[in-house]
């Protein structure tokens, strides 16, 4: 019997296996949707308690905005009300990636915002990253409470939670999530020597996040460039000359 979406489905479970592979999940942790081309009224998402190497094509379900299941022998994610309830609401998104990464859950965990600390980090969210009020898994709170975050933003920490990221379709959700992480391990390894861990310059951070925006349709096309920044003197610049008797981890 053919299997309808086919292809999509392989893309999902194609994405699963790189969740792990990158080490964004762990066990059957997080989930994956994707607006299917052509339906924009449906979503694939993987199933409810699976373990993503064990995934196959007929288990990823495919759901309507309203969270009716249409297909699919296993039944949508637990937490399927984020993903249709953002898709509903926001028709410019077509991919969704939640991970429980080891770095994204300790920015979840403290309730912190992740600076616009590296070019990378800006390019793939918009600029900084923040943290949702807690919302109750399973519950459309994990759409209302993360809105402000995502506004303009491509990525929010869910508070005791994870990650929560968005994209254009999934290959730009799953660079947000990816970058997101490694991004996390930089700032966290950095907080090991200061407190106050460097950041872009605002006009830098704004321009590169606009590569971001653009992904969408209909969106804007990115900033012009602002004006590069003076060479630094070289004697002068802090950091600039900084040896291994310089780094060392804040007391």
């Amino acid at each position: 019997m053919a299997i309808d979406h086919l292809e999509i489905r392989k893309k999902i479970i194609t994405y699963a296996h790189k969740l792990q592979a990158e080490r964004l999940v762990y066990s059957t942790a997080g989930n994956i949707s994707v607006r299917i081309p052509g339906e924009p009224g449906l979503l694939a998402c993987t199933p409810a308690s699976t373990q993503y190497d064990l995934l196959e094509p007929e288990d990823v379900a495919i759901v309507t905005l309203d969270g009716e299941q249409v297909s699919g022998r296993k039944p949508p994610t637990s937490e399927v009300q984020m993903h249709t309830l953002i898709c509903k609401h926001r028709p410019e998104v077509g991919g969704i990636v939640h991970t429980h990464g080891k770095a994204v859950m300790t920015f979840a965990n403290l309730g912190w915002t992740l600076p616009p600390i590296l070019t990378g980090l800006c390019e793939a969210t918009g600029g900084a990253v923040y943290t949702s009020p807690y919302s109750q898994p399973e519950t459309d709170q994990m759409y209302t409470y993360t809105v402000p975050a995502l506004r303009d933003r491509g990525a929010t920490f869910l508070r005791y939670h994870g990650l929560l990221a968005i994209g254009a379709d999934l290959e730009h959700a799953f660079h947000t999530a990816a970058v997101v992480e490694g991004a996390c391990e930089v700032y966290l390894s950095a907080r090991l020597y200061t407190d106050a861990v460097p950041e872009l310059p605002a006009p830098q951070a704004e321009w590169i996040g606009s590569y971001w925006r653009a992904q969408f349709p209909g969106a804007p096309a990115p900033l012009p460039a602002p004006a590069p920044l003076p060479a630094p003197d070289p004697l002068t610049a802090p950091g600039s000359l900084a040896g291994p008797e310089e780094l060392q981890p804040a007391s």
